[in-house]
């Protein structure tokens, strides 16, 4: 009996863990690349006092020239790179797991629909009654049968 019982809260059990999602897990956001800093601007100095000179459009002021670009050293290369191919993976990771927790299309022949766990648990409960009676049936009637011969009705 003991041993019934427990086959059938077990079933239950796996029957339960069988049917529940896996948990969603937040996506790894992976970190940018650094923006070059922009560049300080100049510094100033205190302007002295001229005497006033006749007003003539001033030119504008010569645009800085940009510093040369920074040669990229190899680990920065393969750290590129490898910041994309992670990118691509957890891209990969995120379209599966909205697929697997997608609900089946209705129009997919073979698609199962989701399953109560509530059929296991009473086909289980079923199971363990009638396996109990039938025990306890049996040794009932040894029990009578040894110490009476067997049970007559009358």
């Amino acid at each position: 009996m003991r041993r019934a019982l427990a086959a059938g809260l077990l079933s239950v059990a796996l029957a339960a863990q069988a049917q529940t999602p896996p948990e969603p897990t937040p996506p790894v956001e992976t970190p940018t690349e650094t923006q070059p800093a922009a560049p300080a601007p100049a510094e100033t100095t205190p302007r002295l006092s001229r005497p006033a000179a006749p007003k003539t459009p001033r030119a504008l002021p010569p645009a800085p020239v940009p510093a040369p670009a920074a040669q990229e050293s190899p680990r920065d290369a393969e750290m590129a790179a490898l910041r994309g191919e992670v990118s691509r993976l957890q891209s990969e990771l995120d379209a599966e797991r909205a697929a697997a927790l997608q609900p089946p299309d209705e129009s997919v022949p073979g698609a199962q629909p989701a399953r109560s766990p509530w059929g296991w648990l009473i086909a289980t409960a079923l199971l363990a009654l009638t396996a109990g009676f039938v025990l306890g049936w049996r040794l009932l009637d040894r029990r009578i049968r040894a110490k009476y011969g067997g049970l007559r009705i009358y």
